[in-house]
């Protein structure tokens, strides 16, 4: 989070104010002021190569949902970017892991929902809602039930506020 105060054109003064504020704040207004960084760092295009896993947290912050779900979420997206796949089988036709159809439908519809949507169209391979389903049903299992019954809103909320990885990801 640190790094992330010394991308911003900020006055010394009001880093260290930022930082004395952060230091002191328990941790739901930790999340909070993540929240407010994330709003100030929204276009800044070196945050992600330098600062992508506090960039990340602090933008799930702002979703305003429990910490233990939102680190759920974030270290599903860490995990997803080294290795990302579709489908619920392995190559050798055998189910996944609960954990990575979790999150392999989140950042999946998250990040390429279109191409999702474009191979159901052309080649007749499972639907968004399919993954979504398997995705909610997959936290569920795992006993994040708040985040299975507010799937659709994980994947919304993400799509629509770390648009700019997409185009990173997809462009």
């Amino acid at each position: 989070m640190y790094g992330l105060l010394e991308i911003l054109e900020y006055s010394d003064n009001k880093k260290t104010a930022f930082q004395n504020l952060y230091e002191n704040a328990d941790i739901k207004e930790q999340f909070l002021l993540r929240s407010v960084l994330a709003q100030a760092l929204q276009d800044c295009p070196k945050i992600i190569p330098s600062h992508g896993t506090d960039w990340f947290l602090c933008v799930l912050a702002s979703h305003h949902k429990c910490e233990d779900d939102t680190m759920r979420i974030l270290q599903g997206l860490m995990r997803m970017f080294d290795d990302i796949g579709f489908g619920l089988l392995t190559e050798n036709i055998e189910w996944k892991d609960l954990n990575r159809i979790a999150d392999e439908s989140l950042i999946g519809i998250s990040f390429f929902r279109k191409h999702i949507e474009e191979m159901n169209k052309r080649h007749a391979a499972p639907s968004v809602e399919y993954y979504s389903e398997a995705g909610a049903l997959a936290f569920q299992r795992l006993g994040y039930d708040d985040i299975g019954e507010d799937f659709t809103g994980w994947t919304d909320f993400i799509e629509k506020e770390m648009a700019i990885t997409s185009i990173i990801i997809n462009g």
